[in-house]
């Protein structure tokens, strides 16, 4: 499918799944108010779909530099979050220095460079290193330097594979068929869990996660993953699919379950407040941060792309 092709079925897709989870989010409102429980967390939640898929679906579908500049500034986002939540950002010469080498990781994909992509993690560490020796000084740069590693490498690098992706040939489908299966897997993982949820996965670091709320939307992405190849990667096979959803359905849950153990050790609820419904963006997006770079190279290895 080549990416003209690619963009019209990406836009009416679009609208198809919003309708069906609006059918399903109406059903469990219904639901819920036979209950006499209140939904008003799931709509809102539904609702604020409606703002944050614009920004990233229109320059996906219509501009590739433009969308890479929409997930650099959502590493940004997430980078700025994390570090306001673990007091990082108190340091101004750390922060800009993060947000500086994140911007720089993200200049090999603009010009589709691999080798400097994947070389240029090695560069941000090893200046981030180097900062307490500038400085001449060492007392709490041990936590500031692990804290900005962490930041660079897993909310700039990792989540910056996504803006890679466009690069590769049908990189539209591949990159919406990615980023459906994250917003479903945790979705449905969300709407299982209120149905059928009735035992916790891991409580003590999150006590809403199921168990069958992650075996169902498990099982359910894996049949959306179907559903899509047809529709979106004709060319690709029907078990490299299956171990892309299965991928997805993994690690989203395990990405999720990063960003909350890091907001248990920090007595916090949410990274920020930004969205509706969701908490801040890192708190939206920590599911695809760990798939990202793995669904990446699953794609580049078995389908050459």
């Amino acid at each position: 499918m080549n990416d003209p092709d690619a963009a019209k079925q990406v836009l009416w897709l679009t609208v198809c799944i919003m309708a069906a989870f609006g059918l399903i989010v109406l059903v469990g409102v219904l639901a819920a108010r036979s209950r006499g429980l209140s939904a008003r967390s799931m709509v809102t939640k539904y609702m604020a779909w409606f703002v944050l898929i614009p920004p990233l679906l229109l320059p996906l579908v219509y501009s590739r530099a433009l969308f890479q500049v929409v997930i650099l500034l959502l590493s940004v986002q997430c980078i700025r979050e994390f570090a306001r939540a673990t007091g990082l950002w108190r340091d101004r010469g750390v922060m800009w220095l993060c947000y500086v080498l994140t911007v720089a990781i993200y200049v090999p994909i603009f010009v589709g460079w691999y080798g400097g992509f994947q070389t240029g993690p090695l560069a941000a560490v090893g200046l981030l290193l180097l900062v307490p020796i500038a400085r001449g000084r060492y007392e709490h740069m041990l936590q500031k330097v692990c804290l900005s590693v962490l930041a660079v490498l897993y909310f700039g690098w990792f989540l910056s594979h996504l803006a890679y992706l466009r690069n590769f040939e049908h990189g539209i489908a591949y990159t919406y068929f990615l980023v459906v299966l994250v917003v479903c897997n945790d979705s449905l993982g969300y709407l299982w869990g209120k149905w059928l949820g009735r035992h916790k996965l891991i409580p003590r670091i999150s006590p809403n996660k199921t168990v069958e709320g992650a075996v169902f939307s498990g099982v359910s992405v894996l049949v959306i993953g179907c559903l899509l190849r047809p529709l979106l990667l004709p060319g690709v096979g029907v078990m490299l699919v299956v171990l892309l959803a299965m991928l997805v359905w993994v690690l989203g849950v395990c990405g999720d379950l990063v960003v909350s153990f890091i907001k248990r050790d920090l007595s916090i609820k949410d990274m920020g407040s930004a969205i509706p419904g969701h908490g801040g963006f890192l708190d939206r997006c920590d599911s695809m941060i760990l798939t990202a770079p793995v669904f990446f190279h699953t794609v580049r290895w078995f389908h050459g792309a």
